[in-house]
């Protein structure tokens, strides 16, 4: 590591107190070993030069390994932390730049939203009428939680609409609003300080136009205030692991959004990194800083964000002995560096030639009648030994050292890809829920006769709905008898007018009691995704409480899967593989890279399988054969998604990779 050098060492080392421990002992026993030679060399002459000088030089290839020792025990140690932070910084920007990319989405689709659009053409709508579309909207955020508030403004920027109707009566005019309108741009996004929220010292709003369909008119502004500040918290507890760091969102000029400490990095705090990796001062205390920018999702970057890790050297990282690792696994594992290997090697080496050398002093001594020599020669081996001891005890704290490592940043892995999973199709059952109660479907479906023309109208929709929500293979509206009556793209068409399949689960559909619940298929082969394995989602549609139809929507699982796979693996080792797998086996899908199909089944070692809801780990097991370094983590659900909401789908990521030494 660049930052590794010797004006920095000191500063370091006391981040780590068994480097500070060994690095004492060893000049403990140097000083010793001064003290007995000069002794030796003063008390006995009659032994040879030559003797003293052998044992000098040995002292001075003991030295050449203690400074090799220390030297690498800094630096696996820093390692593991510049690895465990590099990781943390970029999901604290991964994860939320993919859930705002998904806002905006909701933003595009919901400014068309025809309840809105009617209440905005209505000149002067009465108190009915705004109760009626505050209840409206407090159904959207219902579904959607992320949102805290929603609101309606005309042209000018006045409030017509507001969810939140305890803020109502503090409001401002944004100058964001006749930006967006001068723009002619479909949204824009922005997080700082609008007086449409004066409570906030930061809102993150998404504002889209609000036009009339039919002749394109401009009839407002929608703006949906995203909960960034409560998407954080929940992100830093989940990565929070009980050490030192202090995890911040910094905007693009490195300013803090939000901290996991606030007190110590209050918003607006400008943090400074030039590197991924250096050190800094903040307020008079110095840190290990650790930043990573937004890689994009879908060509999305947001307003260009970074994630930061800030660690700071007034503390040891005593919690560093958290190893999860099996000593076992440390003698099976094949990834360690030929410096390890090479250090332990050498020192038995050395030791060696000292047993040889404290034998020739014996000898040297009975021939020159030097028995006074003898205890010296045996007390410097004995400080050899004690040495070589320091030595194997560090090369083994390296060894499990960077094993825990490499196991930590596998299941960390793991747990980042199932938590992207999570949040991805908790989107899906927020989508399914809230397209359901769009007005045309209800009106269509209720009718005695659904007309080809009304039937297409709802097709219309659908396109356009599929068109901003592009993770779908297709989306198709169905009565109460199961009879697909709408579809969004031709790939659908075929089953247009034929019986939606038991497998999609349209017939728990019926039952579903009421807006919030929602039925999702098993994994399998699916008839509107080419006999290939994927979900189907599915809501009610409702009309007086009445179901009359429902809403599937076929998940484009194969590529989203693997993409989501994939771009956790980004950068990593060419052979670490990733993969989504139900308890049973299951393959739900594997990154471009692995053997694995969708659908396939491979046997999963019972430890894996044993851990619970949310849980992680790492180690070596067998899997079909073969024998890998696995970390894993089990899905725990985000927000309400298969939390609080009564859906249950058990399922792992795991990271894999063979135990071997090639490349």
């Amino acid at each position: 590591m660049e930052i590794l050098s010797t004006k920095n060492n000191n500063a370091l080392a006391v981040v780590f107190p068994s480097v500070i421990k060994h690095q004492t002992n060893l000049i403990n026993l140097n000083r010793w070993w001064d003290k007995v030679a000069l002794v030796g060399k003063i008390n006995s002459l009659n032994v040879p030069q030559s003797l003293l000088a052998n044992m000098l030089d040995t002292k001075g290839e003991f030295a050449d390994l203690q400074e090799l020792l220390i030297e690498n025990l800094l630096a696996e140690q820093l390692q593991q932390v510049g690895r465990k932070h590099r990781s943390m910084a970029q999901t604290l920007i991964d994860i939320p730049n993919r859930n705002l990319f998904e806002r905006t989405a909701d933003v595009g689709f919901l400014a068309t939203d025809a309840r809105f659009v009617n209440f905005l053409k209505a000149q002067q709508p009465g108190e009915t009428e705004v109760n009626a579309i505050v209840q409206h909207m407090r159904e959207y955020s219902a579904k959607y939680s992320v949102y805290d508030d929603i609101l309606l403004l005309d042209p000018n920027g006045q409030l017509k609409a507001r969810m939140n109707s305890a803020i109502a009566e503090q409001f401002g005019t944004d100058p964001v609003i006749q930006e967006l309108l001068n723009s002619g741009r479909e949204y824009i996004e922005i997080c700082r300080f609008s007086t449409l929220f004066p409570n906030k010292p930061i809102s993150s709003l998404f504002f889209a136009p609000v036009k009339d369909p039919r002749n394109n008119n401009l009839l407002g502004v929608l703006c949906l205030s995203f909960k960034l500040k409560d998407e954080m918290k929940t992100l830093f507890a989940a990565l929070d692991d009980g050490g030192a760091q202090i995890m911040t969102l910094l905007d693009a000029q490195g300013k803090v959004l939000v901290a996991s400490d606030e007190s110590l990095l209050p918003g607006g705090q400008v943090i400074v990194a030039s590197e991924q990796d250096m050190l800094i001062n903040l307020n008079g205390q110095q840190y290990f800083c650790t930043v990573a920018p937004t890689r994009g999702y879908q060509g999305y970057v947001g307003l260009s964000w970074q994630g930061c890790v800030l660690m700071p050297l007034s503390k040891p990282l005593e919690h560093q002995a958290d190893d999860i690792v099996a000593q076992q696994d440390v003698t099976r594992w094949q990834g360690f560096s030929a410096t390890l290997s090479n250090i332990q090697h050498r020192s038995r080496v050395v030791t060696d030639d000292l047993d040889l050398v404290v034998l020739n002093g014996r000898i040297a001594a009975a021939r020159t009648d030097a028995d006074e020599f003898i205890p010296i020669l045996e007390e410097i081996r004995q400080i050899g030994r004690q040495m070589q001891g320091i030595f194997s005890r560090s090369v083994s704290q390296l060894m499990t050292t960077a094993l825990t490592t490499h196991y930590n940043a596998l299941s960390a892995q793991a747990a980042l890809a199932i938590d992207i999973m999570d949040r991805n199709l908790y989107e899906r059952a927020n989508d399914c829920r809230w397209w359901a109660l769009t007005e045309t479907f209800t009106q269509v479906l209720a009718a005695a006769d659904i007309s080809p023309q009304a039937a297409q109208s709802m097709s219309d929709i659908l396109a356009y709905i599929n068109d901003l929500y592009t993770v779908y293979q297709g989306i198709y509206v169905y009565d109460k008898n199961g009879r697909i009556i709408a579809v969004s793209n031709p790939g659908l068409r075929e089953w247009q007018g034929t019986q939606a399949t038991e497998q999609s689960l349209w017939q728990r559909v019926m039952s579903l009691a009421d807006t919030q619940q929602y039925a999702v298929s098993a994994f399998h082969p699916c008839d509107y995704y080419q006999q290939r394995p994927t979900y189907i989602y599915n809501a009610a549609i409702r009309s007086d409480n009445s179901v009359v139809g429902g809403i599937g929507l076929v998940f484009d699982s194969e590529p989203e899967f693997r993409q989501m796979l994939d771009e956790v693996l980004h950068n990593a080792d060419a052979k670490r593989m990733g993969i989504f797998v139900e308890r049973s086996g299951k393959v739900i899908s594997a990154s471009s890279n692995a053997p694995w199909q969708a659908g396939e089944h491979i046997t999963l070692p019972a430890d894996i399988v044993s851990h619970g809801s949310g849980e992680q780990g790492a180690g070596i097991y067998t899997l079909e054969g073969q024998q890998y370094v696995v970390g894993f983590a089990v899905s725990k659900g985000y927000r309400e998604y298969k939390t609080t909401d009564g859906y249950c789908n058990d399922l792992l990521a795991l990271m894999v990779e063979q135990n071997s030494t090639e490349a």
